[in-house]
């Protein structure tokens, strides 16, 4: 979820995928992009979810309604949420993210469990191997580990988004339907998402939200 080279691997292995799916998942890999640039300048505290920094940065969220500034505040949530603030669990992180960026799938599977191995806490860990699983395939594997994420960041638009991609994927609209709203509920600034909330509303309940 970091970059061109990796949106392009994601998209190349899901060539079913719809147009309004491609653009979403575009718009999350964009959002995760500016995050990971910006890990080089980390802010101190305390590390990933548990930082208190978030609580006001979603209030924030909520209340904007300016896109720039929506945009801004996706970043820095997304910069703690990756931001280990310990230099062997970044470098880990860096590796499987280099290892994604790269196409070589597997090795970062390793370096994600590696991770989370180490640090069964670190939900974005859990996100980043649950990516790589919706990237190969392994959808079954990919909900577990974004279950994992939500049980230590409930807030997490990212995996929430994911399991609406996952049941599109697998053309289960009422549970896509469900997942794309709970991620809503969390960052209502996400378009594409809203966008595809109202066509599966359609869809399924005969209306738009």
């Amino acid at each position: 979820m970091c970059s061109h080279r990796l949106e392009q691997g994601v998209l190349g292995r899901a060539p079913a995928l719809s147009y309004s799916l491609t653009m979403m998942i575009k718009q999350l890999l964009a959002a995760a992009t500016v995050a990971l640039v910006m890990v080089g300048l980390s802010l101190p505290g305390l590390a990933a979810q548990d930082d208190p920094r978030l609580d006001d940065l979603f209030v924030q969220l909520h209340n904007t309604n300016d896109d720039a500034e929506a945009q801004l505040l996706q970043s820095y949530i997304w910069l703690i949420w990756i931001e280990a603030h310990d230099d062997e669990l970044n470098a880990m992180m860096q590796g499987g993210t280099r290892a994604m960026q790269l196409g070589d799938l597997q090795q970062a599977i390793g370096q994600f469990t590696r991770l989370i191995d180490v640090a069964p806490e670190f939900a974005e860990a859990w996100n980043k191997r649950a990516t790589v699983y919706f990237m190969i395939g392994r959808y079954d594997e990919s909900i577990a580990d974004c279950m994992e994420v939500l049980a230590l960041e409930p807030r997490h638009f990212g995996a929430l988004s994911g399991l609406g991609l996952i049941y599109s994927a697998r053309d289960d609209s009422e549970s896509a339907l469900f997942w794309f709203r709970e991620a809503l509920e969390q960052n209502p600034h996400m378009p594409s998402i809203r966008q595809r909330v109202e066509e599966l509303s359609r869809e399924v309940e005969g209306e738009a939200i």
